[in-house]
């Protein structure tokens, strides 16, 4: 029934690569409603297809089906009807995208098990496919074991049994004991002397409905590749990469990065399907997650999941029926002091006010903030402007979440760290050819140090702490003997 997926027929020969053929047509009796009565399965993951017939006694059809081409198409009828016509072909009517659709076949082989068509559009031939019937369907959670009743199957042998994809279900091929294994949507092939049948296996587990995305935060799009493989949908390493998903709740996912930073995933978002309702979505969410706000049906969360240092967010829109999962960013733990760049010294009096300490090339200022003790502005020396900021932590602050602030916002510079000894470079752009600024995080002294790069440009590598400003504020702090060992973020290792 692939003439339905590609729009009518249309461009059917693009998925045709399924076969098969049959004894003898001319032995075959006549086909009669009993025969065809039940629901057949074509699935064939490696052609990114599935379709599911059902044929009632009544005459009527449904069909449903889904299609991985270029996009993710899925159609449902519920008003079609079937017609068995002599010489063992069969009529069905349906209605697709509003227009009514008449799709003809001829039956070349019917077990119990199977049948085995040709499709035709008007005279020509589209293609010969097999059909399982379903047996059965199978609900359970990962890791979970069960056994299908295969006793429905008489007058036949059972040779043999098969998963259609063990990232979700395997398959026992001697006893035919189903192991869960990842939530997903499957089928297990129970093949007899007489055809092969299916059973439906739904891995679903409604107390852990969607995984942890929390590993992709701060990763660039070709990591998410190398994670997730080379069979994504669409890929620009600047804007994202999107992935269909075997996932028994999620169609497609979709790792984004932001306007802000074009480089690192910001955002994963979730493409819902209708195998669980919108209320029972919202509850599990409800019972999982701290709600923060609901407005029209959108309802936003903090969840229990931590990235980059920052709490990671959902956002479930129940009307578009997809789930987002974002970063909460902190309010800025200290002022932006780059703004200061190409101030002259009294301007910054009038803003800041009696300086602390003055010298030639350099000016402090205490500051009232929960994070910075002083800021220290150097001059250059020929202009007497700013070039430099750097910033002196409270010893009594969180040194830590102070380097995963400034990691966030950031691009790590290697070339310009020693890791070992708690000193770490960054810079505002993806090299420091391009960028504006350079940063320096002092793990030792509790300095950071923001560098106008645009006048005191140094090619390869970031200037070096002021040794200044660092003798200036020994002799006025308290360090703590054991100085806390810093960590880089996750998303910055290499």
């Amino acid at each position: 029934m692939k003439k339905l997926i590609y729009f009518l027929f249309a461009v059917l020969s693009l998925s045709l690569c399924f076969s098969c053929s049959t004894d003898s047509e001319s032995e075959l009796s006549p086909i009669t409603i009993d025969n065809i009565v039940g629901e057949w399965i074509y699935d064939h993951p490696e052609e990114g297809i599935w379709e599911k017939q059902k044929f009632m006694p009544s005459g009527v059809f449904y069909y449903s089906n889904t299609s991985l081409g270029g996009w993710k198409f899925s159609n449902d009828t519920e008003d079609g009807r079937y017609f068995i016509e002599g010489d063992n072909r069969i009529s069905k009517k349906v209605i697709m995208g509003g227009a009514s659709i008449k799709i003809k076949l001829k039956i070349l082989e019917i077990t119990d098990y199977s049948y085995t068509a040709e499709y035709t559009n008007g005279s020509t031939s589209v293609g010969i496919y097999t059909y399982a019937k379903l047996l059965g369907s199978v609900n359970m959670k990962p890791e979970e074991k069960s056994t299908p009743d295969y006793s429905s199957i008489q007058n036949a042998n059972i040779i043999g049994y098969s998963s259609h994809n063990e990232k979700v279900a395997t398959i026992d091929t001697r006893s035919g004991e189903i192991t869960g294994i990842a939530a997903g949507h499957t089928y297990i092939d129970v093949m007899t002397d007489k055809g092969t049948a299916v059973y439906e296996v739904i891995v679903f587990d409604p107390e852990n409905m969607f995984e942890d995305y929390s590993f992709a935060f701060g990763k660039t799009i070709p990591e998410i590749v190398e994670i997730k493989g080379e069979n994504y949908l669409g890929k620009d390493d600047k804007l994202g990469v999107v992935y269909y998903s075997d996932d028994y709740l999620t169609d497609t996912i979709t790792y984004m990065t932001s306007l802000e930073d074009e480089y690192h995933v910001a955002f994963v978002q979730l493409s819902l399907n209708d195998n669980v309702s919108k209320s029972a979505i919202k509850s599990y969410l409800d019972s999982k997650y701290e709600l923060l706000t609901s407005d029209n049906r959108v309802y936003s969360y903090i969840t229990d999941q931590v990235a980059c240092g920052f709490p990671v967010a959902a956002l479930y829109n129940s009307q578009e029926q997809t789930l987002a999962f974002t970063l909460i960013k902190t309010d800025d733990l200290w002022p932006n002091y780059t703004t200061e760049f190409g101030q002259t010294p009294e301007k910054l009096k009038v803003k800041y006010g009696v300086p602390l300490y003055e010298t030639d090339t350099s000016i402090y200022f205490t500051q009232e903030n929960e994070y910075v003790e002083i800021v220290a502005f150097s001059f250059e020396p020929d202009h007497n402007k700013v070039y430099a900021s750097s910033i002196f932590l409270r010893s009594t602050c969180d040194w830590q979440k102070a380097l995963n602030y400034i990691s966030s916002q950031y691009y790590y510079y290697d070339k310009g760290s020693d890791i070992e000894n708690n000193y770490f470079a960054f810079t505002d752009k993806s090299t420091v050819e391009t960028s504006n600024i350079g940063i320096t995080f002092d793990g030792i002294n509790g300095c950071i140090t923001y560098i106008d790069l645009s006048i005191s440009r140094l090619s390869q590598t970031i200037p070096l702490k002021n040794k200044k400003d660092i003798i200036f504020i020994k002799g006025r702090k308290t360090h703590s003997a054991n100085l806390p060992k810093l960590t880089l973020p996750s998303r910055h290792k290499s």
